[in-house]
């Protein structure tokens, strides 16, 4: 498909006989149809918000199975929000090294005392 194609002689004669297109967009056609929308959309907007004041109830409901304290806003149980996460955050970690380091601790004097001999298990012994 060409896209640009020559033009041929008859072609050449209507070009120069009419040049433009007669039909052109008339700007009153334009104009009214553009107020026509508009007064449209403004008639809508009036009719729907007519339509809202109808339908919309003019009091509060009644609604006795409802408690009042259930309307009003009522607060998470405790503790509701975290003060200070970091600094809490580092006292975690400082216990837990803290338990860490005594750990070792524990590890060395089981090695140098030994285990501790318990009664339960010298009477295991002696029932086999």
């Amino acid at each position: 498909m060409d896209i640009l194609k020559p033009v041929d002689a008859d072609e050449l004669k209507q070009i120069q006989q009419q040049p433009y297109e007669e039909r052109d967009l008339s700007v009153r056609a334009m104009a009214q149809f553009l107020v026509i929308i508009f007064f449209t959309i403004v008639g809508s907007l009036i009719v729907g918000w007519f339509i809202y004041q109808w339908v919309l109830p003019k009091e509060e409901p009644n609604l006795p199975s409802v408690r009042k304290e259930a309307l009003e806003r009522q607060l998470p149980p405790e503790p509701r929000v975290q003060g200070f996460p970091m600094r809490d955050w580092e006292e975690f970690v400082a216990q837990e090294n803290e338990k860490t380091k005594n750990l070792p601790q524990a590890k060395e004097r089981i090695l140098q005392q030994g285990l501790p001999r318990s009664g339960v298990m010298n009477n295991a012994n002696q029932t086999m």
